[in-house]
């Protein structure tokens, strides 16, 4: 184990590289784990039950379609919360009879479970739809495809063997026009509890939002038709809230929880007009941004010249990667952030791996997690301490 010869590699691989959002995650996650994955077409064994991909799969399903129902119809603020409930039974019914056969070949348990599940997509929806509500973003695009969409080449970034084309799919593009220019922001749906880090992007993880982002800037006039400006992303838990106390919460209290854990996390662009285009209002319940004596605050805000700076940098790191590649690099590399935070504590190719930190020299990667203001000391030039 070690590396490739360039001629195995392009018999693996084909004469260009195709980079999508997971293949890159898994890449800078471990070298060996996408050599088993996406050279070797190694699979798990999948568990009976409701897995966790499922439940995003379904959730996706039942989002996607009651927002572009509601988007034919004009918009959240012209549809009532029990239409809302409506339309979340009707696809969710479709889903059951379409994808799931009725629950047929299903056990007992699975349903049970399942019939749990489909009690927290009503509020996950409610959520979104009050979200909206107070928002002049309206969504322009479901399920996008990088690769597939007329109008949205895929990007390309490099030339001759080390380039690579990036495709994959975006949740949800939000726009706004203002003044001639669509301001846009990408969302993603997190049925886990994954929530946006900074530090991530440094060491080339979770690139997804930004490069769906980035890419829109340089080819979304050719689908929307107006000047793009990028304003932000942002991750949408797509979860139920569990909200566990030891004593009897007041409705007051028990609201703060709850929205405390439905707080969106991303990056915004630092515009006052975007802000409030985003969330109306001077206490926002849902984007990732504080107000103190009326001045927007928060690790979320990013200026214009920021969020070019993650786009050199992001444009740098996948260049690497299409490098590496090509020398043909299959170390055991694995990411390591803490015991149950590493590219290993879940990993699907363990048993073939056998990976120890030190052996044959290979070492796990330490990815500690950085403050914000540290990330762009780095990305700026200053160093951790600068």
């Amino acid at each position: 184990r070690g590396s490739l010869s360039r001629d195995s590699v392009r018999a693996l691989y084909g004469d260009k590289i195709h980079f999508s959002a997971s293949r890159i995650d898994k890449f800078a996650s471990c070298r060996f784990a996408y050599f088993m994955r996406y050279a070797l077409g190694a699979k798990p064994r999948e568990p009976a039950g409701f897995t966790a991909p499922e439940m995003g799969v379904f959730m996706h399903y039942i989002l996607e379609r009651v927002a572009r129902d509601v988007s034919q119809a004009g918009g959240y603020k012209n549809i009532s919360d029990d239409e809302l409930r409506r339309l979340t039974d009707k696809y969710i019914a479709e889903y059951v009879h379409d994808t799931l056969n009725d629950f047929r070949e299903k056990s007992k348990r699975f349903e049970y479970l399942f019939r749990r599940l489909t009690k927290s997509v009503q509020q996950i929806v409610l959520d979104m739809a009050n979200e909206l509500r107070s928002s002049d973003f309206e969504p322009l695009s479901f399920e996008l495809d990088f690769g597939k969409t007329e109008n949205l080449p895929p990007l390309q970034l490099g030339e001759g063997e080390d380039s690579l084309v990036l495709t994959g799919i975006a949740d949800r593009v939000d726009g706004w026009l203002h003044e001639g220019k669509l301001y846009l922001r990408v969302v993603d749906y997190k049925t886990g509890s994954k929530r946006f880090e900074l530090s991530d992007v440094l060491y080339g993880m979770n690139l997804q939002m930004l490069l769906y982002l980035f890419s829109l800037s340089e080819n979304g006039r050719l689908l929307y038709g107006s000047e793009i400006v990028p304003a932000g992303v942002l991750y949408i838990p797509a979860k139920d809230v569990v909200i566990s106390s030891g004593t009897r919460l007041s409705d007051e209290a028990l609201e703060k929880e709850r929205s405390g854990k439905i707080k969106r996390s991303g990056l915004i662009l630092d515009d006052p007009g975007v802000i409030n285009a985003m969330e109306h209002g001077d206490d926002p319940r849902y984007i990732p941004v504080k107000f103190k004596n009326g001045v927007p605050q928060g690790d979320a805000l990013v200026s214009a010249e920021r969020l070019g700076l993650l786009a050199r940098h992001i444009d740098d790191t996948l260049r690497s990667m299409a490098a590496e590649l090509r020398r043909g690099s299959i170390a055991a590399d694995p990411y390591y952030r803490a015991q149950q935070e590493c590219a290993c504590a879940n990993c699907d190719y363990v048993e073939a791996c056998r990976f120890t930190d030190g052996e044959n020299g290979e070492h796990m990667r330490p990815t500690p997690r950085l403050a914000a203001t540290k990330v762009w000391n780095i990305l700026e030039g200053g160093g951790e301490n600068g």
